[in-house]
C-alpha cells in the first residue's frame, strides 16, 4: 500500500502543477487578448470627439463598430455588453459635459438609456460578424440602419414641439434624419473595417490573441 501511495502522490503532484500551469498561461492570453480590445475601446471612445472637426462629421461615429468588435471578440456575451456600455458611458460623460454642454444644463451623468441599450443590442450581433464577408457587411449594415431607425423614433417621441404625434410627424423627423444617414453607414463601414482588419493581423503576429 505505502508503495503504490509513493507512486501515485507523486503522478498527482505533476499533474496538479501541468493544471496550474495551463491554467497561467491560459489566463496570461485572455489578459493580453483582453488588453488589447480594452485599447480598441478607448480607441473607439478618442475618435468620437472627430465630432470637433465641424457639424459636416455629425453622425460620424464609431461606436456601433465598437459595440460590434467587442460582440465579436469578447467571448463572455455579459463582457460584451458590460464593456459596451461602458465606453458609451464614458464618451457621454466627456462629450456631454463639454462640447454638447449648452444641450445639458449643469452636469451631465452621461446617461442615455435609449443609446446605451441600442448599443449594448448591438454587440450581440458580433459573434456574426466575422463569419464571411457577406455576414460582415450584413451585420454592418443592420447596426446602421437599426441605429438610425431607433434613435430618430426616440426623438419623435420625446418631441414635445418639433413633430405631430402621428405617423406624418415620424416620417418627418425620419426624413430629417436622412442628412445625417450617410455619415452613419460611412462611418460603421469605416471603423469596422479598421478594428477588425486590424485586430485580424494582430492576431496572425500574436498568438496570444488567437
Amino acid at each position: 500500500m505505502g508503495k503504490i501511495t509513493a507512486f501515485v502522490l507523486p503522478l498527482e503532484i505533476i499533474y496538479t502543477s501541468r493544471k496550474n500551469i495551463l491554467v497561467g498561461i491560459q489566463l496570461k492570453t485572455m489578459s493580453k487578448r483582453n488588453s488589447t480590445i480594452i485599447a480598441f475601446i478607448l480607441l473607439a471612445i478618442a475618435s468620437r470627439l472627430l465630432i470637433l472637426a465641424g457639424p459636416g462629421w455629425a453622425n460620424f461615429s464609431p461606436m456601433a463598430s465598437m459595440a460590434l468588435f467587442v460582440g465579436a471578440y469578447l467571448h463572455n456575451r455579459k463582457q460584451a455588453i458590460a464593456w459596451t456600455l461602458l465606453a458609451v458611458w464614458g464618451s457621454n460623460l466627456i462629450l456631454n459635459n463639454t462640447l454638447y454642454n449648452s444641450f445639458f444644463p449643469g452636469f451631465s451623468f452621461g446617461f442615455d438609456a435609449v443609446h446605451m441599450g441600442l448599443f449594448a443590442l448591438i454587440s450581440l450581433l458580433g459573434p456574426n460578424t466575422t463569419a464571411s464577408a457577406s455576414r460582415f457587411i450584413g451585420t454592418n449594415l443592420a447596426a446602421a440602419m437599426g441605429f438610425f431607425l431607433v434613435s430618430n423614433f426616440a426623438v419623435w417621441a420625446g418631441s414635445e414641439i418639433a413633430y405631430t404625434k402621428d405617423i406624418a410627424g415620424l416620417m418627418n423627423c425620419y426624413a430629417a434624419g436622412i442628412p445625417f444617414l450617410k455619415n452613419t453607414i460611412a462611418s460603421q463601414f469605416l471603423f469596422s473595417g479598421l478594428f477588425f482588419g486590424a485586430f485580424e493581423v494582430l492576431k496572425k503576429q500574436v498568438p496570444a490573441l488567437r
